[in-house]
């Protein structure tokens, strides 16, 4: 098995329009992969935006549609509103990935939020149960598909790093992106023994007051965190929605520079220390962002 480069992270809105002009706005975003695209399996509504060597993909329930809130994706935003929703990556052969979890008792889906028990094809999609693997995954193949050829990091002259080298941000990349946990003992057998991902660090943050364990996931870290007291978005997050997909912290070149940028947009900070900053999730259409100038071992955007 192998998952191999991150296809997209979801930050689910009640808002499309706005959501996409803000990201056109504060990070310039690169656009022309999937634009305003409506799918009728899911009753959903998104674009594909690129930012350094990641992908986020804006998405709202079709709100205008009858049944929109009878979709997996409908029923997420009635019951959480706007949040960071699943993590998505390329992999060979999503069929050895279904097997995997198969056998060791997760839940898969394919469009629609149809369960699946069979096999399925190499060029398919497939999500795992969030309550089985503590957020919800999308793993797919590629080639052959219209990905292959519309996704502009797969071609060769994609330069992730315009971002870093003239965008007042100075954003490097993806540093990780955070998936609260109750159970970090699981939650580390799910990614590492049942999904194949390798754990290559664990600490502890006063700045977000959790217990974490980094583990890379094809070309991504993911931190999979533990709230340790109250008073913390973290905290916050898991009290209200339990185990989910919580941040995504993005690498920069100076954390002054990007914090005065931020400023700017009307991104207004809300704790610091001398490596990180985290934003108000009220600033940025209601998700929590990090911004970082840490070393994460082994991941992205170094």
């Amino acid at each position: 098995m192998a998952i191999g480069k991150l296809f997209h992270i979801i930050h689910l809105t009640g808002d499309l329009p706005a959501l996409e002009a803000w990201y056109d706005d504060v990070f310039s975003v690169r656009r022309g992969f999937l634009d305003h695209h409506y799918m009728e399996g899911e009753k959903r509504d998104a674009s594909l935006v690129v930012l350094g060597d990641c992908v986020i993909e804006p998405l709202a329930p079709a709100f205008r549609v009858d049944g929109w809130d009878a979709m997996p994706l409908g029923r997420f935003y009635r019951r959480f509103g706007p949040h960071w929703h699943s993590i998505a990556w390329y992999t060979d052969d999503p069929g050895e990935i279904w097997q995997r979890c198969t056998d060791n008792g997760v839940r898969v889906y394919v469009e629609g939020g149809v369960q699946t028990t069979e096999r399925p094809p190499v060029h398919s999609a497939i999500m795992t149960h969030p309550k089985d693997t503590i957020a919800q995954l999308e793993f797919m193949q590629p080639e052959g598909t219209m990905l292959a050829d519309m996704d502009p990091r797969l071609k060769p002259d994609w330069d992730p790093n315009w971002w870093a080298e003239h965008h007042p941000l100075g954003l490097v990349g993806l540093a990780y992106t955070t998936v609260l946990t109750r159970d970090p003992d699981r939650a580390k057998q799910v990614y590492t023994e049942v999904l194949g991902g390798t754990l290559v660090h664990e600490d502890s943050s006063a700045l977000t007051g959790t217990s974490n364990a980094y583990v890379l996931m094809g070309d991504t870290i993911v931190e999979l965190a533990t709230p340790v007291r109250d008073g913390t978005l973290a905290a916050e997050d898991m009290a209200a929605h339990g185990q989910i997909h919580h941040a995504a912290a993005f690498r920069v070149r100076d954390l002054d520079q990007a914090e005065q940028y931020l400023k700017s947009k009307g991104i207004e900070p809300l704790a610091r220390d001398e490596t990180t900053l985290l934003t108000r999730p009220d600033t940025t259409h209601g998700v929590p962002f990090r911004w970082t100038v840490a070393d994460i071992p082994a991941g992205s955007g170094q």
